[in-house]
């Protein structure tokens, strides 16, 4: 049944428009996918990470339309499956990375951590920031270990020092606020052992050679007494 207000005019002007926004789309995504044929996947996957890193403050507009038009053009990649060997292979490394910094940031350092306490904190837990009280820090606290690289830093002198007019004492600054123990194992048996027959062994001649003068001291002495003896006897 024909419409009262159908048009063969119209119909076949909405057909054409049709059509045309059809080759449109097929010219545009040719167009795409040839340009993203060409582009380094990883390059653009580190462009989005840059861009998701900064902060919102920081972000102008331009930079929210850069970011959505290169999270379409990375699905495109995906759905169309272009390099799709190459972002396969960097995905799987970015992975590794990412388990093995993963299992760096909870392991237990011991007495490497920069926390390492032998008494307090003998694990070398990171300190938790809701245990520090209102203290406002910089930065997160990672799972640091000794030493940490990097530049020295240098850092100014207090001027309350210099205003109060406090004065060093002389020698090297001390190295630790105490002695830390319970770190070391103890040496074995068997070597503290060997280490006492070697002493015992070697001091025992030179023990011998002090006796032999004292035993002919001894003997002096006793025949001294025997002659002063006689020579009592034969005054009486």
């Amino acid at each position: 049944m024909i419409r009262g207000n159908w048009s063969l005019a119209q119909e076949i002007k909405q057909n054409e428009r049709k059509q045309l926004s059809r080759t449109q789309q097929r010219q545009k995504h040719k167009v795409k996918l040839d340009k993203l044929q060409k582009v380094d996947p990883i390059k653009l996957y580190f462009r989005i990470e840059n861009l998701e890193k900064k902060q919102r403050q920081e972000k102008s507009q331009r930079d929210e339309e850069l970011l959505r038009s290169l999270r379409e053009d990375w699905a495109f990649m995906n759905k169309h499956k272009l390099h799709q060997v190459k972002i396969k292979k960097f995905l799987d490394e970015r992975a590794k990375l990412k388990a093995k910094k993963d299992h760096e940031a909870t392991k237990l350092w011991g007495s490497k951590s920069v926390y390492f306490n032998p008494e307090l904190n003998p694990l070398g837990k990171v300190p938790q920031l809701d245990q520090l009280g209102e203290m406002e820090l910089e930065r997160e606290l990672g799972n640091w270990t000794v030493p940490i690289r990097g530049r020295p830093v240098q850092y100014d002198i207090d001027p309350l020092i210099e205003q109060l007019g406090v004065k060093l004492p002389s020698g090297s600054p001390p190295r630790f606020y105490k002695l830390v123990q319970n770190t070391h194992k103890p040496k074995a048996p068997a070597a503290a052992a060997a280490t006492t027959s070697e002493a015992d062994q070697c001091p025992g001649n030179s023990a011998q050679n002090k006796r032999a003068p004292r035993r002919e001291h001894i003997l002096d002495e006793s025949s001294e007494e025997a002659e002063s003896d006689d020579g009592h006897i034969e005054s009486d």
